[in-house]
């Protein structure tokens, strides 16, 4: 596969156009902080489940897009797992050393994507307008998942804002459950993450930005909450034993999202771009070494 690397003097990145237009390695001052899979991916599968979209993850950040979520085998434009272009190859429009512009042009949908590298930030701005004859049912979600050696010590969480939140099942559903505020979480201890946390999701409404920390770093995340109005929390620390996880994973996913829950195109979040509609969105990361350890 053709990496593509993007670097300042303490931030390098590795994009992947062939496999989602993803962001597959961070390294911050020679320490890694996004996911990596423990294992060699496969080939994607069209129109795959869960379990074909994870063997073919390569990790780190990429958009779910027009999916996120379950596979959803109807209408004129079927979508596997997290949605088609997520794991599709992307098209380079413009590259430097330290920014790329890609592009995927299917489906009657044209997605274009610039990501730029700038000291200590990462910059993702994004875009899709609907190409067909007929509104779209879509749903976008930054698949942005840290992992490797961030994931070493407890991690904290702090949203800004009037955050609410709620619990979400593993496989995304809500069941039922109602947005509360944050500080009524506290006492199942959402705020840390650490080798004990059991795999787990759940979501926020009502933030635009969030920090995470570890004992010698800080992230902060922020992104456009009018397009993105949600925030996936995904934690995977090693507890799911079953496949395709096999005990093996260490992730953290902190995704924006235009969706409440993660059933996917079959539920009821899912919005419709109206034809030559176009939505934009942009996500930004920020990480640097903390203020007080």
């Amino acid at each position: 596969m053709n990496i593509h690397t993007l670097t300042s003097a303490d931030l390098s990145i590795s994009v992947l156009p062939e496999n989602g237009a993803a962001i597959t390695q961070g390294i911050f001052q020679g320490d890694s902080f996004l996911a990596t899979p423990p294992y060699p991916s496969v080939r994607p599968t069209q129109l795959g489940n869960e379990s074909d979209w994870v063997s073919a993850w390569n990790g780190g950040w990429q958009p779910l897009l027009p999916n996120a979520g379950g596979e959803y085998l109807h209408g004129k434009y079927p979508q596997g797992f997290h949605g088609n272009a997520s794991q599709a190859a992307w098209n380079v429009c413009r590259e430097s050393l330290s920014s790329i512009s890609l592009e995927w042009n299917e489906e009657n949908l044209l997605s274009q994507r610039s990501i730029k590298v700038e000291a200590n930030d990462i910059s993702v701005v994004s875009s899709v307008v609907n190409l067909d004859q007929e509104p779209r049912p879509f749903i976008v979600t930054e698949h942005l998942v840290l992992g490797s050696q961030f994931l070493k010590s407890k991690i904290t969480l702090e949203p800004f804002g009037d955050a609410k939140f709620r619990e979400l099942a593993y496989d995304g559903s809500a069941n039922g459950a109602a947005f509360q505020w944050w500080e009524s979480f506290h006492d199942r201890d959402w705020s840390h993450v650490t080798t004990q946390t059991p795999a787990r999701m759940g979501v926020f409404s009502n933030i635009s930005s969030i920090r995470v920390c570890n004992e010698n770093y800080e992230i902060d995340i922020s992104w456009d909450s009018k397009s993105l109005p949600y925030l996936w929390i995904w934690e995977e620390m090693g507890g799911t034993q079953g496949h395709p996880w096999n005990g093996e994973y260490r992730a953290l996913g902190i995704e924006p999202s235009s969706a409440s829950d993660g059933v996917g195109l079959s539920g009821s979040c899912r919005k419709y771009l109206a034809v030559d509609e176009t939505i934009t969105w942009s996500v930004q990361l920020k990480i640097q070494e903390r203020v007080s350890k």
